[in-house]
């Protein structure tokens, strides 16, 4: 059974996205969480996972659409 290998650039572009999520949690946490809640603040957590979440299926979906079973 050959396994079909991803194109590059989508595992780039998920590594991209994890980096900026990152980046994102460390800008908020540093300069924004202060000024916020602690419910507030795991709200933005949450919802960041989500917009995260969105972004990496919307890059991958199509590939996986085109594999065999």
């Amino acid at each position: 059974m050959s396994q079909v290998k991803p194109e590059i650039k989508r595992v780039y572009g998920s590594i991209a996205v994890a980096f900026g999520w990152l980046l994102f949690l460390a800008f908020w946490l540093f300069y924004y969480a202060s000024n916020y809640g602690i419910i507030q603040n795991i709200g933005i957590l949450l919802a960041s996972i989500v917009v995260v979440g969105i972004i990496i299926v919307v890059m991958w979906v199509p590939w996986a659409m085109k594999q065999e079973n």
